[in-house]
């Protein structure tokens, strides 16, 4: 239930049960470049500022943004922000040239940062709360990208490089890579993220090398976690992965549950974010009563969605529901009456998961029948806040 809970939170997403991968990713890619394109529209931006690092993340963000851009008839302003030598520029400028192929009006600087580098550890020295460990000096180095970005930006946009993988472990410094105004790739996971820049034509350095941050603390992003990616992106599939990697990865994402949120306040403290279940049962043959709750379930991105009936539901759950934690619903949300218990392959009973009480709320729609009026009174019974969608109820047609 925990992993449930923490998918839904970090809200990865990939392919669905009806798709092909390639379908996926051409769908994927055309939802984030419109994403850009309305976000430069509705903040009547001049364009998008991004750090080109020669790693995969950075170059998908600039592919991506370099059609928004040329779609929207915007500046696309890449730049190359090395600390004095860095190791793998040509990468950087492979990426840049290859950027600049899809949108030939992209600027490009190359501006070091080993000036304000220096001068920062020279102003720090003596500071009693100053420490000189690889930590320290490592985050300093993104925050002082992240800065410059803002200083070139005039009016534009500064983009992000984060996504999925390194949200669920936070993996990125807080107000430094982690402090952009838009990320495009947010949903995606590392896989997928390769796929889709493959299509963009990446460098093949790039798609090659292990992913590393060249912060001076480890020699790649793996052995600084301590966990693969492959793991990584199997649990945010939804898969199950070895115990003590699953341990890892979850103490991982509750240590760094605040850089995931605002800073705390009185009416917004991050630990105690709390989330809901919706389950939906059966199918819905009215029409208005289908939409009403697809409506409500992509109202709620909060809440966890679950599926009790016959496999498959309404293609319109797989065309129109954005938000259903993002998994294939045959493998993760979909729960099948079998004597009487709503059971599903991977993770067993429904009401197993529920009774482990990491919800307290519960919200139903679908069809009005015994399977329904049977999971309610189980779920009171049991101490749990139902709510009855009375706009996303339907009866069972005889």
């Amino acid at each position: 239930m925990k992993q449930r809970l923490i998918l839904n939170d970090i809200s990865p997403d990939f392919k669905r049960d009806t798709q092909t991968r390639g379908e996926y990713i051409e769908k994927k890619k055309k939802q984030i470049i419109g994403f850009v394109e309305r976000y430069l529209e509705r903040s009547d931006a001049k364009g998008i500022v991004l750090g080109i690092s020669g790693g995969v993340d950075s170059f998908l963000v600039g592919a991506l943004c370099a059609v928004a851009c040329e779609n929207a008839k915007r500046k696309l302003y890449l730049v190359l922000l090395p600390n004095g030598q860095q190791a793998d520029i040509e990468d950087a400028r492979a990426c840049v040239r290859r950027i600049m192929e899809i949108n030939p009006q992209a600027m490009c600087d190359t501006v070091s940062i080993a000036g304000g580098y220096a001068g920062a550890l020279g102003d720090l020295k003596g500071a009693r709360g100053f420490s000189k460990d690889a930590y320290t000096l490592g985050n300093l180095q993104p925050r002082l990208r992240m800065m410059y970005q803002y200083a070139l930006s005039k009016g534009m946009l500064v983009a992000g490089t984060d996504h999925a993988t390194e949200a669920i472990t936070g993996f990125y410094t807080k107000f430094g890579d982690g402090g952009s105004d838009l990320n495009p790739i947010q949903e995606l996971v590392k896989d997928d993220i390769y796929e889709m820049s493959r299509t963009f034509g990446a460098p093949e350095a790039v798609m090659v090398k292990q992913p590393a941050a060249g912060l001076g603390i480890s020699a790649t992003d793996e052995e600084e976690l301590g966990i693969r990616y492959d793991d990584i992106c199997a649990y945010l599939k939804g898969h199950s992965i070895a115990g003590d990697v699953r341990e890892k990865l979850e103490a991982a994402y509750d240590r760094s549950a605040h850089k995931r949120a605002l800073p705390a306040s009185l009416k917004d403290e991050y630990h105690e974010k709390k989330s809901a279940v919706h389950i939906h049962v059966g199918q819905v043959g009215d029409e208005r009563i289908l939409k009403t709750t697809i409506a409500d379930i992509n109202a709620h991105p909060e809440q966890i969605v679950l599926y009790i009936g016959q496999y498959p539901p309404e293609q319109a759950f797989y065309d129109e529901v954005v938000k259903t934690v993002n998994t294939p619903i045959a493998h993760y949300n979909m729960f099948c009456v079998k004597d009487g218990e709503a059971v599903n392959s991977t993770f067993g009973n429904l009401t197993g998961c529920l009774k482990r009480k990491l919800v307290s709320k519960v919200v139903v729609s679908g069809e009005v029948g015994t399977a329904l009026s049977d999971a309610v009174v189980w779920l009171m019974h049991n101490g749990f806040e139902v709510t009855l969608l009375k706009d996303c109820l339907t009866r069972i047609k005889k």
